[in-house]
């Protein structure tokens, strides 16, 4: 989404620099083709300049290692912010709360007005995961400090109307500089039904075979170890098959756990490569976006946007007052099961299998029809590209 921007704005012919780390994403490693060093700068075709600043790799999620990445491109970037020619604007979309803190705080010594865009709600992100707990007085803290920055950001892009109250509500922001903006993703970047036999084949389960897939980061709050915990207690599993694409800290776990459960009807696709999303969506028949714990609370995992562009039918667990589950119940897209019940989530993956395939595109197309209407580059693109002028030109 932050390509989008910068790349619209430099086709409109602004001068836009993106301050970013060095390519690393999901597996903590660097990309081939990149050296790190302090910086380096790149050019794309629309003209927009890429500064690319050291900071430490997280190969697995813990915290300790989170925050040394943090802190590390925190520094650097704000380095380069402070020495840089002074921007009209700056959207930020950051390490939270750290390197947030060091950015705004550049900003307002410079006279820098920051929009920053809130993908996850923090500390509630970490206390939902069981990494600090709700009364310490860390979570106090981050609480306090994350505000801080906010009320320092000129205006704060919430992707959703949770979001934005933990922002109005806990950390004192008016109304006005709070902007809903949901997530979004390319409609062009994914078409229903195409490279799905292909990518089937590929996975080595026939076109007769009722094939569950999930599509994402494999990390620790993703819980895809109970997806494959409750699939392989499917009566029905003999029939059935589920494809896990994607990568990250938990793969390995994820394997080890498929291997001992259900070593003949999981498969995985790692990596899985942008170019692929389309394929490897169309070949399931159902779609499953497990969280874990209350984390649906404090985010909004973007695969299910992607899910729903692939006109697939959506198990996701979720808490039933977050909202992923209000997205999945508006669209009739699929079904909620409660985090964390293993029986549960077996039930539905059951009782989907048994229903007639027509019933299935049909909820499939539901949810198509609710992402093009919400979540789409078209319709929230240009809300960001109009906050962003509108801040620059007041400046």
């Amino acid at each position: 989404m932050s390509f989008h921007v910068a790349e619209t704005l430099s086709r409109e012919g602004h001068d836009v620099t993106v301050v970013t780390a060095f390519p690393n994403r999901p597996a903590g490693k660097l990309y081939e083709g990149y050296q790190r060093r302090l910086f380096a700068t790149e050019l794309t075709a629309a003209g927009t300049r890429v500064v690319r600043c050291f900071s430490l790799f997280s190969v697995r999620s813990r915290v300790i290692s989170r925050f040394a990445e943090n802190i590390s491109f925190g520094l650097t970037s704000g380095l380069r912010v402070l020495f840089s020619r002074r921007p009209d604007v700056i959207y930020a979309n950051t390490w939270p709360i750290f390197a947030a803190a060091i950015l705004t705080t550049i900003a307002q010594v410079r006279g820098i007005p920051v929009i920053q865009s809130v993908q996850d709600v923090y500390p509630e992100s970490l206390i939902s995961q069981g990494r600090i707990s709700e009364r310490s007085w860390v979570a106090r803290l981050l609480r306090q400090w994350d505000g801080m920055n906010a009320r320092r950001s000129h205006y704060i892009v919430a992707i959703s109307d949770r979001f934005a109250t933990s922002y109005r509500e806990a950390r004192g922001l008016s109304a006005e500089r709070v902007h809903v903006v949901q997530n979004w993703v390319d409609e062009r970047s994914i078409t229903p039904g195409v490279g799905g036999e292909r990518a089937r084949a590929n996975a080595g389960v026939s076109q007769a075979t009722f094939l569950f897939g999930y599509g994402g980061n494999i990390g620790a709050a993703a819980g895809v170890e109970l997806v494959i915990s409750a699939f392989a207690k499917l009566p029905g599993i003999r029939e059935s098959h589920l494809l896990i694409a994607g990568a990250g800290s938990q793969l390995p776990a994820c394997r080890s756990l498929a291997n001992t459960l259900a070593p003949d009807n999981v498969s995985f696709h790692s990596p899985w490569l942008t170019a692929e999303t389309s394929a490897v969506l169309a070949a399931a028949d159902v779609l499953v976006l497990p969280t874990h714990g209350e984390q649906s609370l404090v985010s909004v995992p973007s695969k299910l946007i992607s899910y729903m562009l692939a006109a697939k039918p959506v198990i996701a667990q979720a808490v039933p007052s977050s909202d992923l589950a209000a997205a999945v119940d508006a669209a009739g897209s699929g079904w909620v099961v409660a985090p964390g019940d293993e029986v549960a989530l077996t039930r539905v993956m059951e009782h989907v299998m048994t229903l007639p395939r027509e019933e299935l595109q049909r909820i499939g197309i539901a949810g198509r029809n609710y992402a093009l209407q919400y979540f789409t580059l078209g319709t929230c693109l240009p809300r960001v590209i109009d906050l962003v002028k509108r801040t620059a030109e007041r400046r």
